[in-house]
């Protein structure tokens, strides 16, 4: 059972004096000098109350109680379910409200504020940063990229070289945001445009679906899960033991595109601009 003693974390002592109301002056017996000793003081005895369950008088006086504590100290109790008060000193007794979430650092909240940037992000503003500031192109991606690279195996910096050749630096994001060229249908549907294929040792010009998505955002996000379609178990499986982008690009050779020169070029991409740097000093350990 409660203790009146709970009240008194919350109230001030003017305030605690208050609630007791005025108190009965103490009789104290007269002096009495004890044997052997004139100057001796008398011992004095008193009995403190015992404090037990709620009395009738502690029950009317709540109202006094609440009346002494503030709005914010009331609010942070509730009345029992059945709106019942058996006891009113219950009221006032510290309660688990639950743990609270952990916190976020400081590069979880970059990550989050960048990728909702992304998310914003118009085809206009990524073509701008693709033909003015290359290195701010494959920043804007970056976050996502990385979010790609521990949600499915796929090494950033193959993400970022991949969107950059299969979109020709986002002048030509299939659908608006398909930066990938990713084949079928997404969540925003699908498109059918001119493609090129390179089949029987030559280059030929046909017509293919491809997927359409909401945002950028969303298009890295389709890119990663595609590599779980069970053609790429190679390349994730080599990459999750050797942490080589380089190796990982070998593997999906000939299988993510028809370009006898794809790895090539997606490799001089990694190196022209760095993106193996760029990647190892964003990751978040």
């Amino acid at each position: 059972m409660n203790q009146p003693a709970s009240v008194s974390s919350l109230l001030s002592p003017q305030q605690l004096m208050q609630l007791r109301g005025p108190q009965p002056a103490m009789s104290l017996p007269p002096l009495r000098p004890q044997a052997g000793s004139v100057n001796a003081l008398p011992s004095l005895s008193m009995q403190l109350p015992v404090p037990s369950g709620p009395s009738q008088a502690t029950l009317q006086g709540f109202s006094r109680v609440s009346a002494l504590l503030k709005p914010d100290q009331l609010q942070r109790f509730s009345p029992a379910p059945n709106g019942a008060l058996s006891n009113p000193l219950s009221l006032f007794t510290n309660r688990n409200v639950g743990a609270s979430a952990p916190a976020l650092g400081l590069a979880d909240l970059r990550q989050r504020s960048s990728t909702e940037r992304l998310k914003q992000m118009s085809p206009a503003q990524l073509k701008e940063l693709g033909q003015k500031d290359k290195q701010a192109f494959f920043a804007a991606l970056l976050p996502a990229a990385l979010e790609s690279e521990r949600q499915f195996g796929v090494p950033a910096e193959v993400t970022l070289a991949q969107a950059a050749l299969e979109s020709g630096w986002a002048r030509s994001p299939i659908g608006g945001f398909n930066i990938f060229g990713i084949k079928g249908s997404g969540p925003a549907g699908k498109t059918t445009v001119d493609t090129k294929e390179f089949l029987n040792g030559r280059w030929v010009s046909i017509k293919d679906g491809f997927a359409k998505y909401n945002n950028f955002y969303e298009a890295v996000k389709s890119h990663g899960k595609l590599f779980h379609n069970g053609y790429y178990d190679k390349a994730v499986d080599q990459f999750a033991k050797d942490r080589n982008p380089m190796r990982f690009v070998d593997n999906i050779h000939g299988i993510y595109a028809t370009d006898p020169g794809y790895s090539r070029k997606i490799k001089g991409i990694i190196d022209d601009f760095g993106l193996r740097q760029m990647a190892a000093s964003s990751r978040v350990v």
